[in-house]
């Protein structure tokens, strides 16, 4: 697991390239991504990006403004290059929280018509999921979640576990809101978990579910994402402000499926 201890508050431009801290189990040190248009290519490890700012004006009325992200580099890449493969997934929709990869046969994503190849695929172990969740009723029974699972649900992810061809094009968004699919987070939109408390409707809880991602240039990744809220409560609000998002990824550089990354 990797420490608080040497994880860096990221600062950045809204929808330009930032500067942020990444780190491996790996290595000790900490190494800067050049925020500069340079290419930069990550070695094989694990990295964190906490408060990496999207779109902080975002609300439930309708789209935040999109933030593209290179997996391969571990930065953020310009809204103008979205035509291109420079990008690996994209942070958009209601508070940026459904997350497209960079296909350009993904109709509906920013990168359509585009060159971009990348897929995904969101684990669900329904096993896993009943510590904290309702598989039945979909929606948390557990809150907040117990910050040990998105370790346990990350390191249990040891290989890529589905062909190519079974991964995605689609995005992954929010678990069963206005549509039937698996997600990597709980919107609670009318606040019913909490109905005595009006701050906490419109709230998004992070799951612990891994979405792996096939890069645009074929490496295998694998992400978890903590939060969308700055500075990363374990119990978010109304009072908390959303637009920073938290996550953690690994990614293997050799060309193998194998995600059993430290």
């Amino acid at each position: 697991m990797i420490s608080h201890s040497i994880w860096r508050t990221v600062t950045a431009m809204l929808l330009l390239a930032g500067s942020l801290a990444a780190c491996s189990k790996n290595d000790d040190k900490q190494e800067v991504i050049d925020p500069g248009g340079n290419t930069v290519t990550v070695k094989t490890g694990v990295y964190s990006v906490v408060n990496l700012v999207a779109d902080t004006n975002a609300t439930s009325a309708g789209n935040a403004v999109e933030l593209y992200y290179s997996l391969e580099e571990n930065k953020v890449i310009p809204a103008s290059l979205k035509q291109t493969s420079k990008w690996d997934i994209v942070f958009y929709g209601i508070y940026n929280s459904s997350v497209y990869p960079n296909n350009g046969a993904a109709t509906g994503s920013p990168g359509f018509g585009g060159p971009g190849t990348a897929r995904l695929y969101v684990v669900v172990d329904r096993k896993f999921d009943a510590q904290y969740y309702d598989t039945t009723n979909f929606k948390p029974k557990t809150l907040p979640i117990p910050r040990q699972l998105w370790n346990t649900a990350f390191d249990a992810v040891k290989t890529v576990p589905v062909t190519d061809g079974q991964m995605g094009v689609r995005d992954a968004g929010l678990d069963h809101f206005q549509n039937n699919f698996d997600g990597w987070g709980y919107y609670d939109f009318y606040g019913s978990l909490f109905p005595d408390d009006p701050k906490k409707a419109h709230v998004v809880y992070a799951m612990p579910r891994v979405i792996v991602v096939k890069t645009t240039k074929g490496h295998y990744a694998k992400v978890i994402i903590e939060n969308i809220y700055k500075d990363n409560p374990a119990a978010p609000s109304r009072d908390n402000k959303p637009g920073y998002v938290t996550f953690r990824y690994a990614i293997q550089m050799d060309g193998s499926k194998n995600l059993d990354i430290k």
